[in-house]
């Protein structure tokens, strides 16, 4: 482009001294070089601007596949997450409505009782996220409603579900610590005091959050798979 430019401009400049011509030979000429360069030049920042949008266009399809995949993978981890939390509720909830006579009639029936306490822990994939997003290219995705939905899964849901489930695994260890303290001695006791209760409560009440967190979660991710599908990435 450059040599072109120069070749064009030695031809104005060579019409400018040349002396057999007339002014309007001159002017005429003159104006065909600089209509050349300034269409050269046009043209070629609409072919760079247009080579670099498909090259933006490509970049942004191509974190959308793997943001797909890694969104699939989100799902699973707090489905999985969610069951198990779920399934910690329940018997939670069991052990906390339990009352002397309760306790009373299960044991003279033989029905075992007591509780689930395992802890489900939830990886969220936020390395391609991250990455696209450190390097200023969350731009090149053109849907302004899929690149907001994408912010506030990585920048506001996943972070919660994160921190809830950190709070709710915390309540569990503090409740099988507080179970660990009556070892050897008569369970039935421990779910019938009122520091139990309390603790089931203040778990039951995290869980209920998380629970919630989960689902509003998954419904982004969801939300933003099916966007991806829609516009073909």
């Amino acid at each position: 482009m450059h040599d072109e430019i120069t070749k064009h401009s030695k031809k104005i400049y060579e019409s400018v001294k040349n002396q057999k011509q007339s002014f309007g030979e001159k002017l005429k000429d003159i104006l065909v070089e600089i209509f050349i360069i300034v269409f050269a030049v046009t043209l070629s920042i609409w072919l760079h601007s247009w080579s670099e949008q498909r090259h933006e266009k490509s970049e942004a399809r191509d974190f959308l596949v793997d943001l797909k995949g890694d969104l699939i993978s989100d799902i699973n981890s707090m489905q999985l997450s969610k069951q198990t939390l779920a399934q910690n509720l329940d018997s939670f909830v069991f052990v906390e409505s339990l009352t002397r006579e309760k306790i009373d009639s299960l044991n003279k029936n033989k029905i075992s009782y007591g509780f689930h306490a395992v802890i489900g822990t939830t990886k969220i994939n936020s390395g391609n996220y991250e990455g696209f997003k450190s390097s200023g290219k969350i731009g090149y995705i053109e849907n302004k409603e899929l690149k907001k939905d994408i912010l506030k899964y990585y920048q506001d849901e996943s972070p919660s579900v994160l921190e809830v489930e950190k709070i709710s695994a915390s309540q569990v260890l503090k409740i099988t610590d507080f179970i660990a303290e009556y070892a050897g001695q008569d369970i039935n006791s421990l779910f019938l005091t009122p520091k139990f209760k309390a603790m089931i409560a203040t778990f039951r009440s995290y869980a209920d959050g998380n629970l919630k967190a989960y689902a509003e979660a998954i419904a982004l991710a969801e939300q933003i798979i099916s966007e991806i599908d829609r516009h073909g990435a």
